[in-house]
């Protein structure tokens, strides 16, 4: 009988890619592995998973309440029927691992009442509340950045790994200048843009965002007097822009690793999944923090910022007044940028040994 590993995570790229790059390790070291994610319906994990070649399955998402509300008289409720569907599931395997997002709370809560081994990986600079919750029942934590383990609790005992990515990005950081230069040349073809002007990659996250959309948009005369092409990927819920000779919008864009070899400069949200891809390729970035939650995008972009790799602006100054004015001097530190060749072991080969070992100690 296989020995059944779940992976919990999702809602968006910067849970599911992370959770997929440390199963995807596993497949191909450990191949007798039984590897199942459990998800939401309506997450992104629905698109990404499937497409990995994983199972997945399904539990109740279950919001939690940021405001008292008449609806917070319900989220017990909601979120013991999500751990009674969760204990069904996790039942039958033999470890769990947690990414962060709705699935990781009541997925947490049954392995710890069925006293199932609990990895988690925190992929942000401050920790999550799913993460936060799950914490005090796990085996062992892995954090992205330093910071997230200066806290209390099992958090300062957390394994800085670093984020898991995928093999192709981290194969971009690697490639030489002649490789780079063909990768990028194909992908101007594919795209039908120019090889001989500089590129500007836009993306707000997996769902994109409409603060973003609406600064590129308003800043396309600046690209067009500046002879620059600007790839934008809108995100596939928001309306798709009219193509320019030098602007292509994109609801999604699915080979990343081929879009950041095509680009000169990136422009971003700083999720903890970019700010680890921008690191590993080597690109310099504006990031804007997305100002909701607690702070993490902020926290996440500052490592970047200290090393010369990005500049990040506040989301209620980035506009196209902004754009146009810094553009100069965005340009000037762009092209002086110069990324660090990094020769880390990927964050993937660390957590997967990590599950390896843990599963060799229990007889798996």
């Amino acid at each position: 009988m296989k020995t059944k590993i779940l992976f919990a995570g999702g809602g968006t790229a910067g849970h599911v890619e992370p959770a997929l790059a440390v199963a995807t390790w596993l497949q191909t070291n450990r191949p007798e592995l039984q590897i199942t994610f459990v998800g939401t319906k309506n997450g992104l994990e629905n698109q990404l998973v499937p497409r990995a070649g994983f199972d997945l399955l399904h539990i109740p998402k279950v919001l939690m309440p940021r405001q008292v509300t008449p609806g917070i008289i319900l989220w017990p409720f909601k979120m013991l029927i999500a751990t009674i569907e969760s204990i069904k599931i996790c039942r039958k395997h033999e470890l769990v691992i947690g990414f962060g997002g709705y699935a990781c709370p009541p997925i947490y809560i049954a392995a710890a009442l069925l006293r199932k081994p609990i990895f988690i990986h925190e992929a942000n600079a401050i920790p999550g509340w799913a993460n936060r919750l799950g914490a005090p029942f796990a085996t062992q934590i892995f954090i992205a950045f330093a910071r997230a383990g200066l806290k209390v609790g099992r958090w300062r005992n957390a394994q800085l790994t670093g984020m898991p990515i995928r093999a192709e990005i981290l194969a971009v950081g690697k490639t030489t200048p002649g490789e780079s230069a063909q990768i990028k040349e194909r992908q101007l073809e594919k795209w039908q843009l120019s090889k001989d002007k500089p590129t500007v990659l836009v993306f707000g996250g997996s769902q994109g965002s409409r603060h973003i959309n609406e600064a590129i948009l308003q800043s396309l005369s600046l690209f067009t007097d500046r002879g620059v092409q600007v790839v934008h990927s809108v995100g596939r819920n928001n309306a798709l822009p009219t193509s320019t000779e030098n602007y292509l919008p994109l609801a999604y864009i699915e080979d990343m690793s081929a879009a950041y070899q095509a680009a000169d400069l990136v422009i971003a949200r700083s999720g903890a999944l970019t700010c680890a891809e921008l690191a590993a390729v080597g690109k310099f970035a504006v990031l804007i923090p997305l100002p909701v939650g607690n702070g993490e995008q902020a926290a996440n972009a500052i490592d970047l910022q200290t090393a010369g790799a990005a500049e990040v602006i506040d989301d209620n100054k980035f506009n196209a007044d902004w754009l146009i004015s810094n553009w100069d001097e965005i340009w000037r530190k762009t092209r002086s940028f110069a990324p660090k060749n990094s020769h880390e072991i990927s964050a993937s080969a660390v957590i997967g040994k990590a599950i390896i070992d843990e599963l060799e100690k229990q007889g798996g």
